[in-house]
């Protein structure tokens, strides 16, 4: 009986990981945990494990069995950065996602570090941010102190991780002067932010 339902076990675990790609898993809730520290603990949004399991809440109980899904838009080539950087790119982020969620913080740095990737940028976080032109933040003298938040989502960007699907733009519809970037398609909408290439 006991080997019957370790095959099985086993055969679900291996079912699951095919299905949900090579890091998706199974998780049984324990006290104590909440949506939020699964998606912090596995490097997920907590979103996607709501949504991959099908819950109308918030609410989860101990012994309840979630598809926690794989990591999704994570970046073979990463960017190499100094701590100067870090803390140059975590005070843009601060000053064009302040108020965003941290997944909308995380895709405001991916979109600068898909520009030091691209032909037509800069080639450096320094040289990307700097680009006449480029964030209004800068153009105003306005970058600000980095929260932790900022800091974890340029981390998180730094890690590989783009939830913009390869955006080079993003703006926020109900205050861009510009409609240039109306002609853009859209790759992902997150919080305020439109994210195009």
């Amino acid at each position: 009986m006991y080997k019957k339902i370790g095959l099985i076990t086993g055969i679900t675990a291996i079912g699951l990981s095919i299905a949900g790609g090579t890091n998706a898993s199974a998780h049984t809730v324990k006290e104590g945990d909440t949506l939020w520290k699964l998606g912090q603990s596995y490097n997920v949004p907590y979103e996607s494990i709501k949504k991959d399991n099908n819950l109308d809440g918030n609410m989860i109980r101990p012994g309840q069995q979630l598809n926690i899904p794989a990591v999704k838009g994570v970046s073979e080539d990463q960017v190499k950065a100094s701590s100067e950087d870090k803390r140059l790119l975590a005070s843009l982020v601060e000053a064009e996602a302040m108020g965003e969620s941290f997944e909308g913080k995380a895709a405001v740095a991916a979109v600068v570090l898909n520009r030091v990737k691209a032909d037509s940028f800069p080639d450096t976080i320094k040289g990307v941010i700097y680009d006449k032109g480029q964030f209004e933040p800068v153009m105003e003298n306005n970058l600000k102190k980095p929260s932790p938040s900022s800091e974890k989502a340029v981390d998180k960007a730094l890690s590989g991780y783009d939830n913009t699907n390869g955006s080079l733009f993003f703006y926020n519809k109900t205050t861009a002067v510009s409609r240039w970037l109306d002609t853009k398609p859209v790759n992902i909408v997150i919080g305020n932010h439109t994210f195009s290439k």
